[in-house]
């Protein structure tokens, strides 16, 4: 299969280019590449790989007891704060967990006039104080008083996020015994139909499937700066060289069972990129790079829920070149990967090469996350195994290759010439080319196109009789392909 430079080269000699051209130049073709490659996606999805993904979901925890151990009380100084609290010796009546996972989920709470508040939960995290430990939640929007007590509550998760780059759900099934297909809806129909959770009060194993809303967070504005002070020396095993930074905003954290090779969770929610920082290089010393408290932003500096946004930070470090002195083999990409995650109040991070950037977690494109949800509302731990089309994630280094079968290349690189003959004004030229895509697609519509997950045929099933005259009303066959 062709790789992005293969592609380029294939560009240049139609058009009759010296393939050794200025970085401004191939860099200028390499946009038009990707500009066709996601246009394919939506032109000829077809064409590309499916895929697979997972979700998990997370039951809902509510207080077992209703003793003021097991209740929540609002913090008598900060309205954004809830807590319990209970003898260390003796235990919680129910376990909450501190891992990032119960961060971003809904929680309803009861107050003493037996009404009902909504609230997400920014961040759940423990303290001991003498014989207590106290346990606490930050919330979203404040509490309307300080003075709340034995509150009960429930915690819950309404709707479950796809991978960013998911464009569609082709089917999702049950990955337990029953191993059976979930059918798949409108949210309409499961509205109209009241087939939607209140309250927790129906809960069980998901039959359906059907979308929910969209979730995104703003990136951020702020670019990473070398930092002023004296960093570090360089440890390693990484090699120094030289380096370029972005990082991300992300909130809550997806099941253990999802975390990457290197031991870190799947955020639940993550931002778009930062700007991109200046090269940087390091050879005996460390580089050192500035963040911004995303905490002090947000309101989260102060009072007791100080630290506590539930937001943190993922950067992402691409190495452009290795140090002078450096002859070990080490990949110049120019691909970001995950370097590491700090808190939303940490403002500066060492990178002296004593974490190795996640070879398999490269930055992608996050335009936000669609959610599902699913009926019954679940009443425990299931996972799903979802067949999907992704969004193709942009071509960067020269040896990415496209996703798509390799009969389709021929596509691509047709595709890219209208856009790049278009751009040189050569309006006729791009038109000409245009017609050949659009046979190419024809032909290899022929060959992938005819792999459908599902034909829909209409036959007539009666014929009837109405006040405004005679009616038709059709059935439908499902042709499974």
């Amino acid at each position: 299969m062709a790789n992005k430079g293969e592609i380029r080269n294939l560009i240049l000699e139609q058009v009759d280019w010296n393939p050794n051209q200025s970085t401004d130049f191939t860099s200028k073709v390499d946009r038009l590449i990707n500009r066709a490659y996601q246009a394919m996606s939506l032109e000829a999805p077809f064409l590309f790989f499916e895929e697979e993904a997972r979700i998990v979901t997370a039951p809902d925890v509510s207080n077992s007891l209703t003793t003021s151990a097991a209740t929540l009380t609002v913090e008598s100084t900060d309205a954004y704060v809830l807590k319990r609290s209970y003898l260390t010796a003796t235990g919680p009546d129910v376990a909450w967990k501190f891992d990032g996972t119960w961060d971003s989920r809904r929680i309803e709470i009861t107050d003493s006039t037996g009404k009902v508040h909504r609230r997400r939960i920014r961040e759940l995290w423990t303290a001991v104080d003498g014989l207590l430990t106290v346990e606490r939640i930050s919330i979203d929007t404040p509490w309307p008083n300080l003075t709340d007590v034995d509150m009960p509550y429930r915690i819950f998760t309404e709707a479950y996020e796809l991978p960013a780059d998911v464009v569609e759900l082709r089917s999702a099934r049950l990955w337990d015994s029953t191993h059976y297909a979930l059918r798949v809806t409108t949210q309409g129909i499961m509205e109209r139909d009241e087939r939607i959770d209140f309250q927790g009060s129906y809960a069980g194993r998901p039959t359906t499937i059907y979308r929910g809303r969209h979730v995104q967070i703003d990136a951020p504005t702020f670019t990473p700066v070398s930092s002023p002070t004296k960093p570090p020396i360089w440890v390693g095993p990484d090699p120094a060289g030289t380096f370029e930074y972005c990082f991300t905003y992300a909130w809550g954290k997806r099941d253990a069972v999802l975390q990457s090779a290197n031991g870190l969770y799947e955020p639940r929610w993550e931002s778009a990129p930062s700007p991109t920082s200046a090269a940087l290089s390091a050879e005996a010393d460390a580089i050192t790079i500035s963040l911004p408290h995303i905490d002090a932003v947000t309101g989260f500096n102060t009072g007791v829920r100080a630290g506590h946004s539930g937001l943190y930070k993922r950067i992402y470090v691409r190495r452009t070149a290795q140090a002078g002195t450096i002859t070990t083999g080490v990949e110049s990409s120019g691909v970001f990967h995950l370097l590491a995650e700090v808190a939303g109040d940490i403002e500066s991070y060492d990178h002296d090469g004593s974490a190795v950037p996640d070879y398999y977690k490269r930055l992608k494109v996050v335009h936000g996350y669609q959610s599902v949800r699913f009926w019954p509302h679940p009443d425990n731990t299931y996972e799903l195994d979802l067949r999907v089309l992704r969004r193709p994630q942009p071509l960067i280094a020269d040896t990415d290759a496209p996703k798509i079968h390799e009969e389709a290349v021929g596509a691509l690189v047709q595709s890219t010439l209208v856009l790049f003959y278009e751009m040189n004004g050569q309006l006729d030229v791009s038109q000409l080319v245009s017609g050949r895509y659009a046979a190419t697609l024809q032909t290899l519509t022929k060959r992938y196109g005819n792999i459908a997950a599902l034909r829909v045929r209409k036959r007539p099933a009666r014929v009837g009789t109405s006040n405004s005259g005679s009616y038709v009303t059709y059935t439908e066959d499902h042709d499974l392909v």
